[in-house]
């Protein structure tokens, strides 16, 4: 818990909270070193707690600190105190763009032409240093007291398409300014950015954002296929180079927006009108009047003729069609009136051949008038009448009937090797959902993207229903910590917390170090390992005693993949230490299931255990040895 008057890294002294996100907490601290007053981005623990998110954080931080420009935020520097990662930038008296949007409703074009020219020279410099924002939004733009612009949060959008699926929702929290290759998990450039500040300037112009659905899917799909109401729609007498700036910035393919954000500023300074090439729309309707063309010679075809009827004829021909129209008339009405009735037999559930017999029976005639799916009556039976049972009706009446074709089924799409938002749209375009998700590590599948899915590719599947997929973590690598240096218990400790294995320790004689201190170690620190790689140690030890193995580790956990999405799995190893002829060993679990002793045997000296706990939820192993606590595991 990070509270007034913490100090953080020795550095920075906190002073309150300004903000929360989805990723991370600001606060506001000071400086010792100046005494100037920072603003301190803090990562949430979901986040710290992956190592190799951290690592790219921290990679992206330092890469954006070497950047320098009035228009985007300064980060001065990065870092980790015990266990909380931050990073220390500018700290900006004002607001963010967002709520100037909500309290103003819209801002006048000149106003927002302004703030979005600010927005493309920040731009234009992170480009040129290969800086890609991927995450432009009002939240991310914020304005001085004297009306400045500041970038801020460049590079971090990089560092979050390393998350897990965990925390997917942060991530399609910005999806109304998402731009389509980014849903569909493409490669990303310059011109994302520009999308993105397309659709900012859409909502400051008009107070409505482009594309607003309920759910997060359907926004994103609509930023790939349909083209937005015009700005000029909400606003009538937006000038039509604002509305073409905002049109060209927003069009689907990256090859027919500005290509640099220096292009997009000068039209914005109405220094040039490359606003009038505009992009061909998505859907382009064919409304122009048609010309009739004649030869030479040629005579345009009347339209209708007239014929010329003179009175007394015309009267004659009235007449016989009323008197006709009467006896016809009387005819039909007395037949009808003299016609048996008869009840309707109950159709529902029958089969067009039985509903005929049925209707024969009565002296009706059936009549299939469509068919449909259904996911409660069975193919070829009858779902609904249009003349319920039991009615009265006359002899010959005609009944009309809706008869099933069964559920509907769909092909199942290949989600495989696509990124998880990708799939979730392929998904849903196919009429099907996203069932369980299931996340593991894999080698040779990039984290995010699509492991496997269930059912298969090509299958047929009820319209509506899940598909079952496993996302990737991408390869397990845990960076090798310095074990140089101390002592061996310590260094085991160590190991264990990254559920690393010890595998082997060597012995070297030295006269001048205490024993049981790490001299070398392998691998080297800083090398990028899997959890079920060997480490081995070399220790110190007194001469004369090189024969003697220093004690052997205690307790080992290793993570396993998950048998279900809800669960988990460790692997808990433990070699029984020297002590007592016959020790008792027992290991307990506490997880949402409630407390349960998952083993207890009495070992002896040097004997090994090797279980696989299965828990579910929040979980904590203890292991113990003579009822007295020896290691308690968080998996």
């Amino acid at each position: 818990m990070i509270t007034r008057g913490r100090v953080i890294a020795g550095e920075y002294e906190i002073l309150g909270r300004i903000s929360e996100g989805g990723m991370a907490t600001v606060y506001s601290a000071r400086r010792i070193s100046d005494g100037q007053v920072i603003a301190l981005k803090v990562l949430r623990e979901q986040y710290s707690s992956d190592a190799e998110f951290v690592e790219r954080f921290q990679r992206e931080a330092k890469a954006v600190s070497e950047l320098s420009h009035p228009h985007m935020v300064r980060v001065f520097s990065s870092g980790q105190d015990d266990g909380v990662h931050f990073i220390a930038m500018e700290f900006v008296e004002g607001e963010d763009l967002k709520r100037l949007i909500r309290r103003e409703r819209r801002l006048p074009w000149q106003r927002a032409s302004e703030i979005a020219a600010q927005v493309c020279e920040a731009l234009e410099y992170a480009h040129a240093h290969g800086i890609i924002h991927r995450d432009i939004k009002p939240q991310n733009i914020l304005l001085t007291k004297d009306g400045q612009v500041k970038v801020t949060d460049f590079g971090i959008a990089r560092a979050m398409s390393s998350a897990t699926i965990t925390q997917t929702g942060t991530v399609l929290g910005s999806v109304q300014y998402l731009a389509p290759e980014q849903a569909r998990g493409s490669p990303v450039g310059r011109t994302t950015d520009l999308y993105a500040l397309g659709v900012v300037t859409y909502e400051m112009v008009t107070g409505a954002l482009p594309f607003d659905e309920d759910s997060p899917i359907a926004i994103a799909l609509k930023h790939l296929d349909q083209d937005p109401p015009r700005p000029s729609t909400y606003v009538p007498d937006l000038p039509p180079r604002i509305e073409g700036i905002i049109l060209r910035a927003l069009a689907k393919s990256p090859r027919y927006r500005y290509q640099s954000a220096d292009q997009m500023r000068w039209d914005l300074l109405e220094k040039t009108d490359l606003w009038k090439e505009l992009p061909p729309p998505k859907r382009v309707k064919d409304d122009t009047p048609r010309t009739l063309v004649l030869r030479p010679g040629e005579q345009p075809e009347p339209e209708e003729r007239q014929i010329k009827v003179s009175g007394p004829v015309l009267a004659l021909i009235l007449t016989v069609l009323i008197v006709g129209g009467i006896w016809g008339g009387w005819r039909a009405f007395s037949g009808y009136i003299s016609v048996p009735e008869v009840e309707v037999p109950n159709f529902v559930g029958r089969t067009v051949q039985a509903a005929e017999a049925a209707a024969s029976g009565r002296r009706l005639r059936l009549r299939v008038v469509e068919e449909a799916f259904s996911t409660e009556v069975a193919a070829g039976l009858i779902i609904s009448q249009d003349q319920p049972a039991g009615k009265p009706v006359k002899v010959g009446r005609v009944v009309s009937v809706v008869v099933s074709l069964g559920p509907e089924m769909v092909s199942v799409p290949d989600v495989q090797r696509r990124s998880l938002i990708e799939a979730r749209l392929v998904i849903e375009r196919a009429r099907l959902r996203i069932g369980e998700l299931r996340e593991t590590y894999d080698e040779d599948v990039k984290g995010g993207f699509i492991i496997s899915q269930d059912p298969q590719p090509g299958a047929r599947a009820e319209r509506g229903s899940p598909i079952h997929v496993v996302v990737s973590k991408g390869p397990q690598r845990i960076m090798m910590p310095l074990l140089v240096g101390r002592q061996l218990q310590e260094a085991r400790r160590m190991l264990e917390e990254l559920g690393v294995t010890l595998a082997a320790v060597k012995t070297v004689p030295t006269a001048d170090m205490n024993p049981e201190i790490v001299v070398d170690q392998t691998p080297p620190p800083g090398t990028r390992i899997r959890a079920q790689d060997a480490v081995t140690v070399t220790v110190s030890v007194r001469p004369g005693e090189e024969t003697t193995p220093p004690p052997s580790p205690v307790v080992t956990a290793q993570p396993q993949p998950a048998p279900g999405p809800e669960e988990k799995l460790t692997r808990v190893q433990l070699i029984v230490p020297e002590g007592q002829a016959e020790q008792e060993v027992k290991i307990v679990v506490v997880d949402e299931r409630g407390v349960r002793t998952l083993f207890r045997k009495i070992l002896a000296p040097g004997d090994r255990v090797d279980e696989r706990v299965r828990s579910r939820g929040f979980t904590i192993i203890q292991v113990f040895i003579q009822n007295r606590l020896i290691q308690e595991i968080r998996p």
